[in-house]
């Protein structure tokens, strides 16, 4: 069983329900999947749109409320809102019986079965993830040693059963709470600064950001991330023909 949890708001389930679609399109594997949908507003229409979605593929989203978290305090930024704490949290919103999760961020497309990213054996570590391309000088800012890498939180393949054991949601919470002074990407940085000697390195394919498409790197990415302020869906892309594929076979209302 592959638990892939996500999270999203009213603005970013269209794009959600375009990502569940091309992950769905390209799974070849029997592998069942429980799709975990962390929210805190969502419309009524936009579940029914994401149960639609998911119903072509003989699945159904389980629609967890975070509505207990408070996330009020903690800091956002312009194009990046509080759903992104969500993922800090998702081993204390899981079951006892869940003991590893996929995330996946919404702004994202998946090109190949998820099943060999999810067999990756992270038993020794808190979290699996790919490098950020995009660091410039967090790791200096977050105490991060030069021996250590920094990576993108937009697909975390987490041991979850460790990461309750650690107490580590609390710990980043504390670090985001204690430094705010300090984050400039507020999730990601407060994992890396807390994680930074306890994560698995991904090959990029995982995680082809912006980042990595415009430095052309050059692999056959597995899943396209669209990070940055400009999207597919509200500005030219360079990887944007590879969202509107996928939006094309999404019947949304």
């Amino acid at each position: 069983m592959i638990h892939l949890v996500t999270a999203t708001n009213d603005a970013y389930a269209l794009p959600l329900g375009v990502m569940l679609t091309s992950l769905f399109a390209n799974k070849t594997s029997d592998d069942l999947v429980t799709v975990y949908v962390l929210y805190e507003t969502l419309s009524t229409q936009n579940k029914l749109n994401l149960v639609k979605v998911l119903k072509k593929y003989n699945q159904h989203p389980l629609f967890l409320p975070v509505n207990n978290l408070d996330f009020s305090n903690l800091k956002e930024t312009h194009y990046i809102t509080k759903e992104m704490y969500y993922r800090i949290a998702i081993p204390d919103l899981l079951g006892p019986e869940v003991k590893k999760a996929l995330y996946l961020d919404s702004d994202l497309i998946v090109k190949e079965d998820i099943r060999k990213l999810w067999e990756t054996d992270i038993s020794d570590y808190f979290v699996a993830a790919v490098e950020s391309i995009d660091a410039q000088g967090r790791k200096k800012d977050l105490w991060i040693p030069d021996n250590y890498r920094y990576f993108n939180s937009g697909v975390l393949l987490i041991n979850v059963e460790t990461w309750r054991e650690h107490n580590i949601s609390t710990k980043v919470f504390e670090f985001i709470q204690t430094h705010p002074e300090k984050l400039v990407h507020p999730d990601q940085d407060a994992l890396n600064a807390v994680l930074y000697d306890k994560w698995l390195l991904l090959h990029p394919k995982w995680n082809y950001t912006t980042g990595h498409a415009k430095l052309r790197l050059r692999t056959k990415p597995a899943i396209i991330h669209f990070t940055g302020q400009k999207k597919p869906w509200n500005a030219s892309h360079p990887l944007g023909k590879h969202y509107l594929k996928y939006r094309k076979k999404v019947d949304w209302t």
